[in-house]
């Protein structure tokens, strides 16, 4: 049924028509994993709307407190390594070196357990201070019990995205987008409605843990060929890879949640809960690049790994090209009726439909650029995307601390959406320094043009910086 939509799409919108062999290949196979991020998308606006309607404002803006800082704990935990797996599990499958993909695999789960359960007995033992932080007694219990989801979480995106390496598509996207919130609803209803925050915590804890047993089955099963294989891999030059890209992972999604965090202590509880729900569905609007990156980022490190450049450039452009005309109807839809979307969540919610408004936009823009982000890791310039990170987060910040004060949730969409915006400009400007290619997506004419100029520039000035490290 995707597919036959996708055709159809292809047919009704001239900007698509010109799509090459290439990205026609990920559009059939992206059906696959837009069919589970519509399935998400339908799971999580479910969830949302029953924690709403079971907690309140008050009871939702605990939760995700409580998820927030199990999540930063998660992304400490496996310290940027599902992303290194990712990198080197796809070029590896692309080169045939089963004992490097199988190495990868085995110390990428070894060394994130550890990590895990190290973060999660510091944040289980920590609950009091975080509750003081934020000012909310309740707080303790739920993030106690939500620490318990710590390590299985991080394992989860170890599995991911070893699983999307060697480009299980459907079994991946199942694993990072369905799995938790489909097996979360039904214990969401049980647990949350005779343990409130504390049940509803308990949920997350126990979908994380049964999604991550699902995860490692489905390796065993899409690696079964390899059984027996001795793994092999240079830990130093995995770890090197992924110091980086733990940076890059801190610094957009941890320093994504000050937002949540800054609102926490700054404003109130409800005022988190809002905000955080309107920030949720926001995300719709770029949740397809979300299906579509599943597919082209191991095709963006294949082509780096066999040097072709010009086809990456192209398959981005005509990705970003894809992502932004399925993204349009959800911001439209954002803009015109933001108060009657949220007002499903419940009336107090509505008063976030001017948040809803400016991160729809945000999250557009973030559709156009497309999957730049996976180009730069997939091509060894991880340490590129970290300092991107580090600065455009640390200027989201001094935006909310500016702005939260005065405009409460508004202040913080704003700040947000100026930040994120921001680095996935910068993120176009350094793949073009890098590589001399156009990824947003215009004309391939057009891009031709200037990609052969920057092609020039580009080389000269790869030579000189070389040339400065040899002498």
């Amino acid at each position: 049924m995707y597919q036959s939509l996708l055709k159809f799409i292809v047919r009704r919108v001239p900007a698509l028509k010109s799509l090459d062999d290439t990205m026609k290949d990920v559009m059939r196979r992206t059906s696959t994993a837009m069919i589970l991020r519509f399935s998400r998308t339908l799971i999580s606006f479910v969830f949302n709307v029953i924690l709403a309607r079971m907690l309140g404002a008050d009871g939702v803006g605990v939760y995700f407190l409580a998820y927030t800082v199990t999540r930063i704990a998660s992304i400490i935990g496996r310290v940027g390594l599902d992303q290194a797996v990712l990198r080197y599990v796809a070029a590896n499958t692309a080169q045939d070196d089963p004992a490097k993909v199988i190495g990868v695999y085995r110390y990428g789960i070894l060394i994130t357990a550890a990590l895990s359960m190290l973060a999660t007995v510091i944040v289980f033992l920590a609950a009091p201070l975080f509750s003081t932080l934020f000012d909310e007694p309740s707080l303790t219990e739920p993030l106690r019990i939500m620490a318990l989801s710590i390590t299985p979480w991080a394992l989860v995106f170890i599995q991911a995205r070893a699983l999307q390496g060697i480009e299980r598509i459907g079994d991946s996207s199942f694993v990072e987008m369905v799995g938790i919130p489909l097996t979360n609803v039904p214990m969401l209803i049980v647990l949350a409605g005779g343990w409130g925050v504390a049940g509803a915590a308990g949920s997350f804890a126990l979908s994380t843990t049964f999604i991550m047993i699902l995860g490692g089955l489905l390796w065993r099963k899409g690696t079964a060929d390899l059984r027996g294989v001795a793994g092999e891999f240079d830990l130093r030059e995995l770890m090197t890879t992924s110091t980086p890209l733990f940076w890059v992972d801190f610094t957009i999604l941890v320093m994504g949640m000050t937002d949540t965090l800054l609102l926490g202590i700054l404003a109130t509880s409800t005022d988190v809960g809002i905000y955080d729900t309107a920030k949720r569905v926001s995300m719709l609007a770029a949740s397809m690049l979300s299906a579509i990156s599943m597919v082209v980022a191991p095709k963006f490190a294949s082509m780096y790994a066999n040097n072709e450049i010009a086809q990456l450039g192209r398959l981005a452009r005509n990705s970003a090209k894809f992502v932004t005309v399925i993204s349009l109807p959800y911001v439209l839809l954002f803009l015109i009726v933001p108060d009657w979307i949220l007002g499903v969540f419940g009336s107090e919610f509505s008063e976030g439909a001017p948040a809803l408004m400016v991160l729809a936009l945000s999250g557009f823009v973030n559709a156009f650029t497309g999957s730049v982000g996976f180009i730069l890791v997939m091509t060894g310039n991880e340490k590129l995307m970290r300092n991107n990170a580090i600065a455009t987060s640390i200027f989201k910040i001094i935006l909310q601390m500016s702005l939260i004060p005065f405009l409460g949730f508004l202040g913080a969409a704003i700040a947000t959406a100026i930040a994120d915006a921001t680095r996935n400009l910068i993120s176009v400007y350094l793949v073009y320094r890098q590589f001399g290619i156009i990824t947003i997506p215009i004309p391939d004419r057009l891009a031709k043009r200037f990609s052969k100029a920057a092609s020039v520039s580009a080389t000269s000035s790869q030579s000189t910086e070389t040339a400065e490290e040899i002498n």
